[in-house]
């Protein structure tokens, strides 16, 4: 280089020492491997003093993993259960995934920055801050793992609850009088489908508002949980009720406010939720109005429907001509058909009591970008249909901070002992027992059906 004022050789040469940081952190990356792997060894040991009683070591087995300072080689045991079948108790201990080259800690790491950027700048990003090479490919398969195990989950977990009727559903405990949801859909490019583009369906829940310190109008979401339907074993309502009852207890709610723009699937909510009120948003509402009728009469037709003045708004939309373009013709029949059914008037004043910072729904256009859009529309991406459920269900469990434990390896089901089976002694008094099906059917879940059996229990 030149303007340099002194010259040095060997191992002080300018253009070795200029890569002394990377040299020594890869020596120091190569210390911390060694201490891994006799780390992991000497735990293997430990683990065999205290293996499950009917177990026994047949040998040995060696595994890479991959980690933040590079790749682990090690031993360890393999044994054999009870009923016979090889078992890796190092492995299930530290929740090793089987098959997975990359640990789970790395493996989150991996899903929280793939969640933003693609699959390229991933693996590079991974290869310059850390002592691993990983590639594309596997930063792909891992989102398709843990993608894929989600959405499995769920649509066994909906099959489960509305098929079979499962009841011992695990509620949440947090209690809230009035929940707040809103859905909105999104539509991406396929490559390889029959169908050129999908339809994304998603869901925001939340518990109210709050201001943003130092702001004079900025307001914030309370207690907001995100969901993307990942299969099609039940109703997108359905299915979001089974995951936000995970975090809510559907016996406190008593009121359920269900935004959307109209759309059939999301107007279906209000059926499939209890005591739901159904709320036209105002983005799309004042959207058509100007489209319909113009900036100034659209503004005084949204005014109109929002406050339940029936009558002035079918006044307006009859005196407007019918608009030229196929959205202002599509947007004015729609207000038709809002101000025929009496839609659209704000919730606020439809409710006995709104609290005093309740406000207007209509944050779903904003959230859909910001949950789906921003990764993975636009910009010439296109998706095959189970390679963009599964990224959006890694980025909704990222939103929602679930998705740690879905890194790991899934806990092992030890074989319970077949009950011995019993002849039933008829019962003589069943026919007088009070039965109603609803109870236990396609909606067992239902907040409205909870209260019901609490109150017949009593």
């Amino acid at each position: 280089m030149a303007g340099t004022i002194v010259t040095l050789k060997g191992q002080f040469a300018q253009e070795k020492a200029q890569g002394w940081e990377e040299r020594i952190y890869q020596e120091g990356c190569a210390v911390m491997r060694e201490q891994a792997r006799e780390y992991l060894e000497a735990l293997d040991d430990e683990l065999l003093r205290h293996k499950p009683a009917g177990w026994r070591v047949v040998g040995k087995g060696k595994r890479k993993v991959m980690t933040r300072f590079g790749v682990v080689e090690v031993q360890r045991r393999v044994y054999h259960d009870r009923r016979g079948r090889p078992r890796f108790l190092l492995d299930e201990y530290l929740g090793w995934p089987p098959s997975v080259l990359v640990t789970p800690s790395l493996r989150e790491g991996l899903l929280e920055v793939v969640a933003e950027l693609g699959y390229d700048k991933t693996a590079h990003l991974v290869e310059v801050l850390t002592a691993g090479v990983v590639s594309k490919t596997t930063v792909w398969r891992e989102v398709q793992r843990v993608g894929e195990r989600i959405c499995e989950a769920e649509a066994e977990e909906a099959e489960a609850v509305y098929k079979r009727g499962k009841i011992d559903y695990p509620f949440g405990g947090r209690q809230v009088e009035r929940l707040y949801v809103e859905a909105d859909g999104i539509w991406l490019r396929l490559q390889r489908e029959q169908e050129k583009h999908m339809e994304l369906k998603v869901g925001i829940a939340y518990e109210g508002w709050e201001r943003i310190p130092h702001q004079r109008e900025g307001y914030r979401l309370v207690g907001k949980r995100v969901y993307v339907h990942g299969h099609d074993r039940c109703h997108f309502w359905e299915g979001a009720s089974l995951a936000w009852f995970r975090h809510w207890d559907p016996g406190s709610i008593k009121e359920v406010i269900v935004g959307g723009d109209g759309a059939e699937w999301i107007r279906q909510g209000q059926h499939i939720l209890a005591q739901a009120v159904w709320q036209v948003d105002g983005f799309h509402l004042k959207r058509a109005c100007v489209r319909a009728l113009g900036k100034e009469q659209g503004a005084r037709l949204y005014e109109a429907i929002r406050n339940g003045r029936w009558e002035e708004g079918m006044q307006l939309w009859q005196q407007s001509p019918c608009p030229q373009g196929k959205q202002a013709r599509d947007a004015y029949r729609w207000l038709g058909h809002l101000l025929q059914a009496r839609e659209g008037q704000d919730w606020r004043q439809r409710v006995r009591q709104a609290p005093k910072e309740a406000r207007g729904l209509g944050t779903m256009e904003g959230n859909i970008a910001h949950i789906i859009a921003d990764r993975m529309e636009g910009k010439g991406r296109s998706w095959s249909r189970r390679g963009a459920l599964h990224l959006a269900k890694v980025r909704e469990y990222l939103f929602n901070d679930t998705l740690h434990p879905w890194c790991y390896r899934p806990p092992a089901s030890s074989p319970s002992p077949k009950p011995v089976r019993r002849p039933r002694k008829p019962d003589t008094a069943a026919w007088l027992q009070a039965h109603i099906p609803a109870l236990e059917g396609r909606f067992p879940n239902d907040p409205a059906l909870l209260r019901l059996k609490q109150w017949l229990s009593r």
